[in-house]
């Protein structure tokens, strides 16, 4: 390969990743989907969002249509990278201890804003390929204290350009994570009772990494 080819290349792969970055921030800016913590290692930013639907938890939790919970994310900037070989246990340690971590910065965050005592609840989608995997993520997710749905509120057109973004997303921060994720054809929707969040990420609370 010429140096001349390699340096197309690279400023070909440099535009696109500014260009995807420049629609990421103005979609989350016309969203209103903001970081509520500074650490490095937080997975999540938030959304506050009002629910369709009737919620109820398995520890008596109970939201009503309309009311107002708090959407999970993906802060892809800070997802552990993966190595060529894909995910390893070293990469699945780090990403748990970063889910612990986003969990605990998030509970800290809503007992420091007072006008988001009436959340009662916060959600999350994540994209699956099969029920195998729906269901080997469904099993981690209550590790952490999630409850799940398999109802996709969204229509078609949103979950393909959802899909898209992510793929393009991951394409310029986390490329070997493309082979695992790229355009997840089906969606399972994550809940977390606000008092499940603060029993076991509360300020306080000893939670081990």
């Amino acid at each position: 390969m010429s140096a001349e080819f390699k340096q197309r290349d690279a400023s070909g792969a440099a535009w696109l990743g500014s260009a995807v970055y420049t629609l990421d921030r103005w979609l989350r800016r016309r969203q209103d989907i903001y970081e509520y913590t500074t650490h490095p290692q937080c997975l999540f930013r938030i959304q506050s969002v009002r629910v369709d639907e009737t919620l109820s938890f398995q520890d008596g939790t109970f939201v009503r249509p309309g009311s107002r919970v708090l959407a999970l994310h993906c802060w892809n900037e800070h997802v552990p990278v993966m190595g060529p070989q894909g995910p390893t246990l070293a990469w699945a340690q780090r990403a748990h201890r970063a889910v612990r971590t986003s969990l605990r910065e998030l509970a800290r965050y809503l007992t420091e804003q007072p006008a988001l005592r009436d959340v009662a609840a916060v959600c999350g989608d994540m994209r699956v390929s099969s029920t195998d995997q729906a269901a080997r993520l469904a099993r981690i997710a209550v590790r952490y204290g999630f409850e799940t749905a398999t109802v996709d509120p969204r229509g078609v057109l949103h979950r393909i350009g959802d899909g898209l973004l992510i793929m393009m997303l991951v394409s310029v921060t986390n490329p070997p994570a493309l082979r695992n994720s790229i355009l997840r054809h089906s969606n399972m929707r994550l809940f977390l009772s606000r008092a499940v969040l603060e029993k076991r990420y509360g300020v306080g609370v000893n939670s081990r990494s």
